[in-house]
């Protein structure tokens, strides 16, 4: 293994085999991270993540320290030192959300200091997609013959019968977490097909591609649905697609889903157009409500995070249908933190949010890899409007790889032909 001794990021040192190998562990372990093991409240990717840091602090040290002096970790620290001090400004103060965003900011940095070349970049894209089919396949023998099973009568049955087929799944996790991690591995798949010559390669992608696609939908989550069609139109948008090459390959994908879809998955997707229906039974309507009619409490300091799990949010009817006594999420990136820690701390994040945005390369025509990259950067914020984890290790590995492309000038004239072969 070459050590790193350089302060300027040198583009002859090419990613190690090991580097790879993390690589492909990090972003496989995050989709099953509920059912590997844990040492005391540590997770197998947190613990893969720590073991990187150390790796990467005797081998990469420059690099990380390079990583670590940018504008994007100084911005991340203002963020998380705002939160700090508003966070003690409130009762039963908690730094469990702090910290879970500091963690995420060093993960991005570390996979940025990995994603060294266009190799290692590959592999991160490939192992989403793989990671996907598989977890996608796990979920179609588990489920589809369950839920086609089933019929419901609108929203509240479709919930209860979602709630019913899942309950002894063995595949364990959050459904909007497993829907959504199906449909990065979808929209990467379809984005590298689309530009794969090679016959095989593009049949390969397309056999994974196919199962993850179904995995968006089988756990009947709105926010994978919405964030997986919208992916697609922005990606077809930006490319500057041909209507005439798209038209069959869309009109496939439609019938496919309309065919295969179980009909309980398509009643509760379709509450989505169903207003009146939500407004009476989703639990999802009913916590927006809540944080709107309660503006006034939090709109200048917040909470605090520690009040806020410790009683507000039950106190002001921010709660699930199903068990009104215990509190819930926001459902919103935005909302949670200007909760927690008010205008500040919600002022901060969007900076954060836009430091990263510059760093997004937008002219993405006839290119598969700065579209894949666009699109899952696009993804993070469409996320945090319906979902209120603001510091997910999945953001590690595409905002890391955003600022592997950057740091290590992959899209320059593709990085010098891999700098000279």
């Amino acid at each position: 293994m070459l050590v790193e001794s350089a302060a300027a990021p040198d583009l002859s040192i090419r990613s190690t085999w090991f580097d790879r190998l993390l690589i492909f562990l990090l972003v496989f372990s995050i989709y099953f991270e509920a059912n590997l093991p844990f040492v005391g409240r540590a997770s197998t990717p947190f613990l893969l993540f720590a073991f990187t840091l150390a790796y990467l602090s005797f081998y990469r040290g420059r690099s990380l320290l390079r990583q670590l002096s940018s504008r994007y970790f100084i911005v991340s620290l203002l963020f998380a030192l705002t939160c700090l001090f508003m966070e003690n400004l409130h009762p039963d103060p908690t730094y469990d959300f702090i910290t879970r965003f500091l963690n995420m900011t060093i993960g991005i940095f570390c996979i940025a200091v990995l994603c060294r070349d266009l190799v290692a970049f590959d592999i991160a894209l490939f192992t989403f997609v793989l990671a996907s089919a598989l977890q996608s396949v796990i979920l179609i023998t588990g489920t589809f013959n369950i839920l086609h099973q089933f019929s419901a009568d609108g929203f509240y049955d479709a919930s209860r019968v979602r709630l019913q087929a899942f309950e002894e799944f063995y595949l364990r996790g959050n459904l909007n977490d497993i829907s959504y991690f199906s449909s990065i591995g979808a929209i990467i798949g379809i984005i590298w097909s689309y530009f794969e010559r090679e016959t095989w390669k593009k049949v390969l992608l397309l056999s994974l591609t196919f199962p993850s696609i179904l995995g968006v939908f089988l756990p009947a989550s709105r926010t994978g649905a919405v964030i997986f069609f919208a992916s697609m139109l922005v990606f077809l948008w930006r490319s500057g697609f041909s209507l005439r090459r798209w038209v069959i390959p869309a009109l496939t994908l439609l019938v496919f889903l309309i065919v295969v879809v179980p009909e309980v998955v398509w009643v509760r997707l379709g509450s989505l157009m169903r207003f009146s229906e939500l407004q009476e039974q989703d639990s999802r309507t009913r916590v927006y409500g809540a944080v709107l009619r309660n503006f006034d409490d939090y709109v200048l300091t917040g909470v605090g995070s520690g009040h806020y799990w410790d009683g507000w949010a039950v106190a002001s009817g921010i709660t699930d249908r199903f068990s009104p006594q215990v509190a819930a999420a926001a459902h919103n990136a935005f909302f949670q933190v200007w909760i927690y820690w008010g205008l500040p701390a919600l002022i901060l994040f969007f900076l954060l949010i836009r430091e990263y945005a510059r760093a997004v390369d937008t002219r993405i025509e006839g290119d598969r890899r700065k579209s894949a990259i666009f699109v899952f950067a696009l993804m993070i914020p469409m996320i945090f409007l319906f979902y209120h984890s603001f510091y997910h290790k999945s953001f590690s590995i595409g905002l890391g790889m955003l600022l592997g492309t950057r740091m290590w000038e992959l899209f320059d004239k593709e990085r010098r032909e891999e700098v000279k072969a």
